[in-house]
Parts: C-alpha cells; sequence; structure tokens
C-alpha cells in the first residue's frame, strides 16, 4: 500500500483570473512555478489516456491497462519527490481544442487511500475557480484511480457549477521522464 500524500498549500493556489490570466494551462504552470518547479511539462511528452472519436471519449492504444499504470507511476513517483504534476482532463465534449481530448488542465498535489471504496484518489487544484474555497479544496478536488481492463481516472462530479465529470486524459511528465 502506497502511503498517503499531501504537497497542496493554500498560499500555491492561483484562481482564474489571476492577473487577468484566464488559460488554465498557464495557471498551472505558475503554481508549478511556486512551488519551485520550472520544467512544466510538454505537450510532446504525455502519457496520453483517452482521445476523442465521433463525440466520445475512448481509450488510447492498444493496452489502455498499462497506459493508465504507466500514468499512475508517473504521478506517484511525481508526488514522492514532492513534485506536483499538471494533467488534462475533459469535461466537455466536440470542443475541438488542445489535443481534441483535454479542454482543461489542473494540477495534482496529493494522493490518498480511500479505505471505503478500496481505490486512491487523487488531489488537485482546480484553477478554474476563483475562490480558494473551491480551488483548493481536498473534499471536493478529487481524482479516482479505479484499477482493471476498463481502468477510470476521474472526478465523478467537479466543482464546476454544471458538476461536469473530469475525465483525465493525458498526464505530463515536469520531471525528465520519458512518455511511452
Amino acid at each position: 500500500m502506497k502511503k498517503n500524500i499531501n504537497l497542496g498549500k493554500a498560499e500555491c493556489f492561483l484562481p482564474y483570473k489571476t492577473n487577468g490570466i484566464t488559460n488554465c494551462l498557464e495557471l498551472c504552470k505558475k503554481v508549478l512555478g511556486k512551488h519551485g518547479i520550472t520544467n512544466y511539462g510538454s505537450s510532446s511528452n504525455i502519457f496520453k489516456l483517452m482521445h476523442e472519436t465521433g463525440g466520445k471519449l475512448q481509450y488510447f492504444g492498444n493496452n489502455p491497462e498499462e497506459n493508465y499504470k504507466r500514468a499512475i507511476e508517473c504521478i506517484d513517483k511525481h508526488l514522492e519527490n514532492g513534485r506536483p504534476i499538471i494533467v488534462g482532463v475533459n469535461h466537455t465534449l466536440n470542443r475541438g481544442i488542445n489535443d481534441g481530448a483535454t479542454d482543461h488542465f489542473v494540477v495534482i498535489y496529493g494522493r490518498v487511500y480511500d479505505n471505503e471504496i478500496r481505490a486512491y484518489y487523487y488531489l488537485y487544484y482546480e484553477v478554474g475557480k476563483s475562490s480558494i474555497a473551491s480551488g483548493f479544496n481536498d473534499a471536493l478536488n478529487r481524482l479516482y484511480y479505479i484499477e482493471g481492463t476498463k481502468p477510470l481516472f476521474y472526478d465523478p462530479e467537479s466543482s464546476r457549477g454544471d458538476k461536469a465529470r473530469f475525465d483525465v486524459v493525458q498526464v505530463r511528465p515536469n520531471d525528465g521522464t520519458i512518455a511511452k
């Protein structure tokens, strides 16, 4: 069993429109900077988990279980080394931005085991929120990882006003890890 980790700090959270910034990826990079991280990861080096085809999210690659396993190992390695990490999520189909599946970015800063459901969840800064109460909230902002042949890595009910589900579709290593 992996130990729980929480690297979150209220002073590292940046709300939506900080200094007029409305780009979630730029805000996530600034959050990493507040944690002392200057390598933010790159769109050319990601663990791709899902893609959008015909208005539906579908698993990427021939072995989704292995893709998710490697992405979770990458996240765990980052957290265990004191490094929050940016992930791309999908909350609305057919937006056609970024890589076609990613329409929002958040920063994972913690890992907790939920004894009730017997699975890990990952805590994240939600830079799309304008208040610390909803943007940096360990009770609200949780991405659950459910292992299996059809793995899931998602927040079933995000803190967005419409309670949209966040599905993690990409993971961006920022420690020199090469995504395969």
